[in-house]
């Protein structure tokens, strides 16, 4: 009786035979280490300039008006986007007090990833 033909890795350009139960080779499975938050440039000049100006002039959310704040969240512009722009991304006038519900909800609106990422069309 013929043989199945063995499957290939689902990352592209890899032509690796997955392990079972898996779609990926031993080479892609491999989990990649998540860069520190200082290295994201979330270091010491983001918690006492910015995360600190923000939350002490926003102490309730300024999207439900309810919950106290508790994130300081880089907005109209994204931290990638001031950085890109050449603007300053730890001053606490480019950013909002946001409480924990209100912050989860506008980064999946804003910048989905994991199973809700986007494509470029939408």
């Amino acid at each position: 009786m013929p043989t199945r033909a063995p499957k290939r890795c689902t990352t592209g350009g890899c032509s690796g035979t997955p392990t079972p139960g898996s779609a990926k080779c031993p080479r892609c499975a491999r989990p990649r280490p998540r860069p520190s938050a200082s290295a994201q440039g979330y270091g010491r000049e983001h918690e006492q300039r910015f995360r600190a100006g923000v939350l002490a002039r926003d102490t309730v959310c300024v999207v439900c008006r309810k919950a106290p704040a508790v994130h300081a969240d880089h907005w109209p512009l994204s931290k990638r986007e001031l950085v890109a722009r050449g603007l300053d991304d730890h001053d606490p006038r480019r950013g909002r007090g946001l409480c924990a519900s209100c912050h989860s909800s506008e980064t999946a609106k804003h910048q989905p990833g994991g199973w809700n990422r986007r494509g470029p069309e939408y």
